[in-house]
């Protein structure tokens, strides 16, 4: 089989598809600046509640920050109530105990109808005691994913539109869009789960691949 590198046995270019495990693949090349070792990662997935909620949670308030307007909202109306009772007029105090009870009651009704709408969830999808739910196959141009749940349901996602990555504890976040993502948990791929993400690292960009701050440290301190 022909070196598809071209010159990279040679030594004299590098090769344009990148290095991933640093193994030859094909007799000739060399290995080294070719790493043609691993185009190919597949990794058949299998969700659980609590690998589950993890990413509602990082999905709902960490990346698209839905706590926000709530929390404004709840600053406002304390505001408000600070306000009534430096006013000292009749009644101010009513005013401002009922403004606080709201602004602070806010916040509190919110996250309990978003934590009940993840377990309704999780419920809903039978991920208490884990469940197959879909394959993922990354490849040097575009990933694929099929639905394990419905037979013959295949997305494939050129790298070139997928969103964005997220390198969390346990797991990998990978967005094909901005509102849809592909959750790989960490040791269920055919390849360690550095592999995964230097992979996806490479061929989504650096620009759009973020790896969270515990992980960092922990490299660093390793």
């Amino acid at each position: 089989m022909r070196d598809p590198c071209g010159d990279c046995a040679a030594g004299q270019k590098r090769c344009i598809l990148g290095d991933v495990t640093k193994q030859p693949l094909y007799p000739g090349c060399s290995g080294g600046e070719c790493g043609l070792a691993r185009q190919t990662i597949v990794v058949p997935v299998r969700l659980n509640e609590k690998i589950f909620r993890r990413f509602a949670r990082f999905d709902m308030l960490r990346l698209r920050k839905r706590w926000v307007k709530p929390a404004v909202f709840a600053l406002i109306l304390c505001a408000f109530a600070f306000v009534a009772l430096l006013s000292r007029k009749p009644q101010s105090g009513m005013i401002a105990a009922v403004l606080l009870a709201v602004g602070l009651g806010l916040p509190v009704v919110y996250i309990g109808m978003f934590l009940s709408q993840v377990n309704l969830q999780a419920e809903k999808w039978k991920l208490g005691k884990g469940r197959s739910v879909y394959t993922v196959t990354m490849r040097m141009r575009d990933f694929t994913v099929v639905n394990n749940q419905k037979t013959g349901e295949v997305v494939t996602v050129p790298w070139a539109e997928a969103a964005q990555a997220y390198r969390m504890p346990g797991c990998i976040y990978l967005y094909a869009s901005p509102v849809k993502a592909y959750l790989l948990p960490n040791g269920q791929a055919d390849v360690p789960d550095a592999e995964v993400w230097n992979m996806i690292v490479r061929c989504l960009g650096k620009e759009k691949c973020r790896v969270s701050l515990w992980l960092k440290i922990r490299d660093k301190l390793s």
